[in-house]
C-alpha cells in the first residue's frame, strides 16, 4: 500500500529495477532543479539496508526514510527495496555544497555540466557541523590524525591511560586515506574507518565520506574551491511541468505543518519568477509532510494564472 500511494506523488517517468548502481554523477545545466531516478533493487538474505545502499551510493539514513516499512537490519529474501538515488538539488548551486539535514553532499564543477553527489556522515547533535561557508585549503594523502584534548580526556576516562598524541595512517586512524583540508581551523571532508556510519549523524563535525567515494572526489575538487555546509530539510524544484518538494523533516520532532508550507511557498515564489505560474495541490504537499520520505514528491504543477488563487483558497 506504501509503494503504491508513494509511485503516484512520485511523478516518476521510470522506476528502474537494477541489482547495483553506484550512480553518482549526472549531467546537468543550471535550469534543470532534479538528477537522477528512482531505482529498485530485491534484497538477499544476507543483505542490510545498508550494504543494498551503499552499493548504490546511498546513506543509511536515506534508505531508512525510503523504505519505512522494511527492517533495516534484515530486509528478508526477496524483499522489494526502493533506492532513493533522484534528487532536487539544493539552493545553493556552485562550488561544494553539504547538506546536513540529508546527510548529502553535492559537487558542481566549474564548467557547469554536471553534478556529483556522495552520501556523508555528519556531526552528531552534541558535536553538530556547522552552517558555514568557507573553501577548500589543502588536500592530504594518508594524514596523521592529532586527536584534540576532548578526544583524549574522553579516551582516559574511558581507559584509564593517555591516548597516543599522533595516530599515523592505518586502521586506527579515523581520517581514512585522504584528508581535504577546509579554510575552518580542525575542521575536514574526510574519509573513514568506520564506513557503516556513512549517512549518519557520528562524526565530530567533520564531513566523511566512504573511503572509495573520497578516493575519486579528492582529485575532482581543486583547492579554493567553494564549500557551503547548509540544513535544507525542505526543498522545492522543477522537472517539466511538475512541482516536486522533498523533505528531510527527521524523526525527532512532529514536522510544523505551517512552517513547512511557508518554506514551500516562499521557494515557489522564487521558482515563478524563471518558470511562470505553478500550482500547489496542498492535499499532496500535506501528504509529502506526513510521508517525509526524503524523495521528491509531486506536489504541483506549471499552469499559467492559477497558483494565486490556489494560495488564497488553501491559506484561508
Amino acid at each position: 500500500m506504501y509503494f503504491r500511494k508513494l509511485l503516484h506523488l512520485l511523478l516518476l517517468p521510470a522506476v528502474i529495477w537494477s541489482p547495483t548502481s553506484g550512480a553518482r554523477e549526472f549531467s546537468w545545466t543550471a535550469q534543470n532543479d532534479v538528477i537522477g531516478e528512482i531505482n529498485r533493487t530485491v534484497a538477499s538474505t544476507q543483505d542490510t539496508l545498508y550494504d543494498i545502499g551503499m552499493a548504490h551510493d546511498i546513506g543509511f539514513n536515506e534508505m531508512r526514510s525510503a523504505n519505512p516499512g522494511v527492517d533495516a537490519w534484515l530486509p528478508g529474501q526477496d524483499r522489494e527495496v526502493l533506492i532513493p538515488s533522484r534528487f532536487i538539488l539544493p539552493s545553493i548551486r556552485e562550488g561544494v555544497v553539504v547538506n546536513l539535514r540529508e546527510y548529502r553532499l553535492y559537487f558542481f564543477p566549474d564548467d557547469g555540466s554536471k553534478v556529483i553527489t556522495y552520501p556523508v556522515a555528519v556531526g552528531t547533535d552534541e558535536s553538530p557541523s556547522p552552517v558555514v561557508n568557507t573553501h577548500v585549503k589543502l588536500k592530504i594523502e594518508q594524514p596523521n590524525w592529532y586527536p584534540p584534548e576532548s578526544v583524549r580526556a574522553e579516551y582516559f576516562a574511558e581507559h584509564g591511560k593517555e591516548m597516543e598524541r599522533i595516530i599515523y595512517p592505518g586502521p586506527d586512524n579515523p581520517l581514512g586515506p585522504f584528508a581535504i583540508q577546509l579554510d575552518l581551523p580542525e575542521y575536514f571532508i574526510h574519509g573513514t574507518n568506520k564506513p557503516f556510519g556513512i549517512g549518519t549523524k557520528v562524526s565530530r563535525g567533520c564531513i566523511r565520506l566512504d573511503n572509495d567515494d573520497l578516493a575519486k572526489f579528492v582529485w575532482e575538487v581543486p583547492k579554493y574551491t567553494p564549500v557551503h555546509f547548509v540544513k535544507e530539510s525542505v526543498k522545492v524544484g522543477m522537472q517539466g511541468e511538475a512541482l516536486l518538494v522533498e523533505l528531510h523533516l527527521g524523526k525527532e520532532t512532529k514536522p510544523d505543518r505551517a512552517q513547512i508550507v511557508d518554506q514551500v511557498i516562499e521557494q515557489v515564489g522564487r521558482i515563478e519568477k524563471s518558470n511562470g505560474l505553478v500550482t500547489i495541490d496542498f492535499l499532496a504537499l500535506d501528504q509529502a509532510i506526513e510521508d517525509a520520505s526524503g524523495l521528491p514528491q509531486k506536489i504541483g504543477i506549471k499552469k499559467a494564472d492559477h497558483t494565486q488563487v490556489s494560495f488564497l483558497h488553501s491559506r484561508q
